[in-house]
């Protein structure tokens, strides 16, 4: 039965491709119609370098969250390319970008067929294996969520790049022109995710499973160039960035991170064993971790792949597949929210998803010839298939917007202490229910503190209490809160616009100014902030220097109409008439470029 169907995909081999596709595309199809969520607002609808298309090299020069003036772990620029780029097609659409995301996972799901074929040899397993991929309800984050594009980028081009490397080690005769394409992709995986930084480890693995009799120095040769390609990230990582990780010490790795590298190794399989209450906000907890059987069922079983190398090399190999593509996200102390993610799960997948298959329709008819009821193998997995599909249709509309995910996130995972934080946020701003904030707030905190490995909340959570006693009008609690950011942060705009604010209300524009100041140079995309320290300098009779204040305002945000008007009055004030009408003359430009009403004189 098997080996009919197996002959017969290869015979459709275009169209069976062709079908896994369009499946994909179905089953995830719903996730046009949701909208921008959580990350996707501060990360495209309200970050200067995807809005104003003359900023696009500060992509290059900065962490995903530069644009805030943040520093974080993350170096991602393609990421951020990708969404100037839509933006400039599409605007603020976001099916626009939703489709970007669905169109690389439906051409991986083509990948993950190429490269079962490649790896086993048959049609039906690589097939079955793919689909199952594809249709696996712990994709819907990586596919449904905008800000997950990295790790649909990083999985396509890492695909890509393990095929031409497959190819090189397979034809000699090309292996210079393949190895260099492959090398090519894994670079372009790199600037999508540092989750590509498994890659070079996965072709050891295949080495050392599946590689034909030779040397381990001329492997090392041809291992060259993809370590190459991991210098040279690291070279513009370290650029841009400053450094290579926030992590201080990184080769002194502790027994405890060494027990969370096991717990999180189990709990990602457990997640994908039971893809089950799935959620953004998973709360990890060491102790819980260890004590399950997940962990040691999953050392079990990938220490059983070295027994497997002789008998099943292929299978041993896809089996080491899922902790080497994992290696990246089992050291705690690189992860910032959440230690784990489904998104984590989305490329070191691949391997179990192929292994189950080849298990099922070619380890065991191999072993069992004459098999009654491999019929019943294949229902099951259809069967599984089906239920998996029901499941994603399902999940994908909890990431419609805010309002969705948090609420079915607040059922899955009561005691994130992020999630109450990002709950406090909603019930502050869209609600007016201050009482509720501050309640959520306390208790984020002291989730938080209970946690296993506490997240960094004190910055948000001493702002959001300065916020509230300041609109209770308790304005020295308020100073105090924030002062108290400072010493957690000393570089938060937000507390020194905060602070800044306070004082220019008061009139005292020499501090109000002294606090503004800090904020634009703590981000330098700070509009607030670039406009309030305009306006001391006007209070203060310093007109240039408010004219210098207002246009860097203006050079970020082209349509900020009040910067304009700003800039144009303080250069009037200074004496500098001439100066002040090109202002206004090019403002109206701008404007009626854009279709707006230009601004006021």
């Amino acid at each position: 039965m098997f080996d009919e169907l197996n002959r017969r995909i290869g015979k459709y081999r275009l169209l069976a491709g062709a079908l896994l596709v369009i499946v994909t595309f179905l089953v995830f199809a719903d996730a046009l119609s949701n909208g921008f969520v959580y990350d996707d607002g501060p990360q495209i609808l309200q970050n200067p370098f995807v809005l104003n298309p003359h900023l696009w090299k500060r992509i290059f020069t900065g962490s995903v969250w530069s644009f805030q003036g943040a520093g974080t772990n993350f170096y991602r620029p393609l990421q951020f390319v990708c969404y100037w780029i839509l933006y400039r097609i599409g605007g603020p659409n976001p099916a626009a970008f939703h489709l970007l995301n669905l169109l690389l996972y439906a051409a991986s799901a083509w990948l993950v067929y190429r490269l079962g074929r490649e790896l086993i040899g048959n049609e039906l397993v690589a097939l079955a294996g793919a689909l199952l991929w594809a249709l696996h309800p712990v994709h819907v984050e990586a596919v449904a969520w905008i800000s997950a594009l990295p790790d649909v980028g990083f999985g396509f081009f890492t695909l890509l790049a393990f095929l031409f490397f497959l190819r090189a080690e397979r034809n000699p005769a090309n292996r210079v022109k393949d190895h260099a394409l492959a090398v090519l992709a894994f670079l372009v995986a790199l600037f999508f995710k540092e989750m590509a930084l498994s890659f070079p480890f996965l072709l050891l693995a295949y080495w050392f499973f599946l590689g034909t009799p030779e040397s381990w120095g001329r492997r090392a040769l041809r291992w060259s160039p993809y370590v190459t390609a991991v210098v040279v990230y690291g070279v513009v990582r370290h650029a841009a960035l400053g450094y290579l990780s926030e992590t201080n010490h990184f080769w002194d790795i502790s027994a405890r991170v060494v027990g969370a590298a096991v717990g999180l190794l189990g709990q990602d399989t457990r997640i994908l064993v039971w893809p089950a209450h799935l959620n953004v906000f998973r709360v990890f907890y060491l102790g819980p971790s260890l004590r399950s059987p997940w962990p040691w069922l999953t050392l079990l079983v990938v220490f059983g792949s070295l027994w497997l190398r002789k008998r099943e090399p292929r299978l041993a190999f896809l089996i080491a597949w899922w902790p080497v593509a994992l290696l990246p996200v089992l050291d705690i102390r690189q992860l910032s929210f959440p230690r784990l993610a489904d998104r984590f799960l989305y490329f070191p997948s691949i391997g179990p998803c192929l292994a189950l298959t080849f298990l099922l329709f070619d380890w065991l008819p191999r072993r069992v010839p004459r098999m009654k009821w491999a019929p019943l193998l294949g229902s099951g997995l259809g069967v599984v298939m089906l239920l998996y599909a029901a499941e994603t249709i399902r999940t994908i509309p909890h990431w419609r917007d805010n309002d969705a995910l948090m609420n079915y996130s607040l059922k899955q995972s009561p005691n994130a202490a992020l999630l109450h934080m990002e709950r406090g946020v909603v019930l502050e701003y869209e609600h007016g229910d201050l009482a509720g904030a501050l309640k959520e707030y306390k208790t984020a905190k002291r989730l938080n503190q209970e946690s296993s490995w506490p997240l960094g909340l004190d910055h948000d959570y001493y702002l959001a209490l300065g916020r509230i006693a300041l609109r209770r009008g308790h304005r020295k609690e308020a100073i105090k809160d924030f002062e108290k950011v400072l010493r957690v942060a000393p570089n938060s705009y937000q507390a020194l616009d905060a602070l800044g604010a306070v004082y220019f209300a008061q009139g005292d524009y020499a501090r109000a100014s002294g606090y503004f100041a800090e904020s634009v140079k703590a981000n330098p995309q700070d509009l607030g902030g670039l406009f309030y320290l305009g306006t001391c300098w006007m209070k203060l009779g310093k007109y240039r220097e408010a004219a210098r204040e207002f246009h860097a305002a203006r050079e970020i945000a082209p349509d900020y109409w009040q910067a304009c008007g700003a800039e144009a009055h303080a250069l009037e004030a200074a004496g500098e008439t001439a100066a002040a009408a090109r202002v206004r003359e090019r403002c109206h430009s701008t404007a009626s470029a854009r279709g707006n009403s230009p601004p006021a004189p």
